[in-house]
């Protein structure tokens, strides 16, 4: 570590204390962690605090003028405490070898490497962070390391000012890439594109990578970054196969700035944000019963979707037209929800859970969490409004929810809830099996650029801590995921609405 290196190491310890009372009053305000599991509070926070090692020492000595024996005195304290940090921190490195030889790395690299790639990212050459990054993303799939920028962003999601097709892609088990997201008021969502979608051909115009014009064949053997072009485009026209059959039809989808919504529902004509191509297939999937709505739910990450426990976001507005609508039953769809926030899951679960041993509703529980050890560390509850809009007294279960194996974390959260307190059925397919949660761990301040402007923020973990149990069964069902008992296993959307049909009308239910 060089002189200036060191001098800085010490600089950061002396602030850290400082800067643990400025973070926790710029956060005080919120309510609860904006990304990943875990609700925020201050108990929990310092605790997610005390996963990063941080320094414990002295506030800053602040040294003010004085004279005589007082100046000296001062000026002694101060150099023993400069010594003591020195001997500190030696004593530190020679007690975690790990840290040392990571430290030694840093060094040599620092010191001997030549570097031949020269890289237009700002952090690629940035060791500290690469290291850092590389320790957490070997926790699991999950886990990594937040630049500024990307904390930012995350904490603070940007509406949408840039013109946008509204979809997100993936990967399929036979490698061919399909429609992953298709966020609802958007131009794919209005061209009828639906998720599970396999992408067979793009006749692409307009590309912002520099492709040509023209039209791209899709196979399993199409490298991931040349598919990320190919849809940086502003036109294209997808070929696509659905439910394994090659429709004849095409679909074109332009880019624009769109309001989209992450809850689509039909309560009947006039009670619907569906689009044309959406209805049709619901409609045609089954005829819905008089007092049966329906409704999607794509993510549990969109600011738009909640708007706190019960404000005025677009799954209340939706469950609002329910009751309006005259429905007493519903098919909550939340197949392809890979998940997202944890207070959105029970907030939604707020309206579709209902605990018979609490008659005000107040604190029903959710789902349990759990820390490495076992340990309980948290119960995210809810207040139960079910009443509201079901009847707490059917004998039958009024909410079918239907599932798939692109349902995942938070969805699973929410379908633990439903089947533990036998208020739906589940329909459809196993979901993922992910049982384990995120949380967001501020590291150090910094600053970033956003869209051009210059914002305080901070590096971050993004860091797997916790796994999360049913309220009532209190089973994990990471690995395992939820599956529909054998006379509800439904693999396409038709089967899953018309099996979904049945229970509600009490039938094999």
């Amino acid at each position: 570590m060089s002189d200036k290196n060191l001098n800085d190491f010490f600089d950061e310890e002396l602030k850290k204390q400082e800067e643990k009372v400025e973070r926790q009053n710029n956060f005080n305000n919120q309510n609860e962690d904006p990304f990943g599991f875990g609700g925020y509070n201050e108990q929990k926070h310092e605790q997610m605090y005390r996963v990063v090692p941080e320094y414990n020492g002295q506030q800053k000595f602040v040294n003010k003028k004085s004279k005589g024996k007082k100046g000296f005195i001062v000026a002694i304290v101060a150099l023993a405490m400069v010594v003591v940090y020195f001997l500190g921190y030696f004593s530190f490195m020679l007690m975690n070898p790990d840290i040392k030889f990571i430290s030694d790395v840093l060094n040599l690299i620092n010191e001997y490497a030549y570097v031949l790639d020269e890289s237009d990212d700002k952090y690629a050459h940035n060791y500290a962070y690469q290291a850092a990054n590389a320790m957490l993303t070997s926790i699991d799939q999950y886990s990594r390391l937040l630049t500024p920028e990307e904390f930012y962003e995350l904490m603070y999601p940007q509406e949408l000012t840039t013109a946008a097709n509204g979809l997100g892609y993936s990967l399929n088990d036979n490698g061919e890439f399909y429609i992953a997201e298709v966020e609802v008021g958007s131009p794919a969502y209005n061209a009828g594109l639906f998720m599970g979608d396999v992408v067979l051909e793009l006749d692409i115009s307009g590309n912002g990578e520099g492709v040509a014009d023209g039209k791209y064949i899709i196979t399993d053997a199409t490298k991931t970054e040349d598919f990320v072009k190919y849809i940086h485009s502003q036109k294209i026209t997808f070929t696509i196969k659905r439910d394994n059959v090659v429709l004849p039809q095409t679909f074109t989808v332009e880019q624009t700035t769109y309001t989209g919504s992450a809850v689509e529902y039909y309560f009947g004509a006039g009670y619907t944000n569906m689009s044309q191509a959406y209805e049709q297939r619901l409609l045609s999937a089954g005829t819905l019963p008089n007092d049966v709505g329906y409704i999607r739910l794509t993510s549990f990450m969109d600011p738009y979707t909640m708007d706190g426990e019960q404000g005025l976001g677009d799954f209340t507005k939706a469950m609002n037209l329910f009751k309006q609508a005259g429905k007493k039953k519903l098919i909550f769809d939340i197949t392809y929800n890979t998940g997202g926030r944890d207070d959105i899951s029970s907030a939604v679960a707020s309206f579709l859970v209902h605990d018979k041993n609490k008659t005000d509703g107040k604190g029903v529980v959710v789902s349990i969490d759990r820390d490495k050890d076992d340990n309980v560390v948290d119960k995210i509850t809810t207040n139960s409004v079910y009443q509201n809009y079901f009847d707490v007294n059917a004998q039958q279960p009024q909410i079918v929810v239907l599932t798939n194996g692109r349902s995942a974390s938070a969805s699973e959260l929410l379908t633990g809830a439903l089947l533990d307190y036998q208020t739906a059925v589940q329909v459809g397919t196993k979901t993922y099996g992910k049982g384990i949660g995120q949380a967001v761990v501020q590291i150090k301040p910094a600053q970033a650029n956003v869209g051009g402007k210059i914002v305080d923020s901070y590096w971050a973990a993004y860091m797997t801590y916790i796994k999360f149990y049913t309220p009532v069964s209190n089973k994990c069902m990471h690995g395992i995921g939820f599956e529909p008992q054998a006379q509800n296993v439904a693999e396409n959307f038709d089967s899953q609405i018309d099996r979904a049909i049945e229970i509600l009308s009490q039938k094999n239910a």
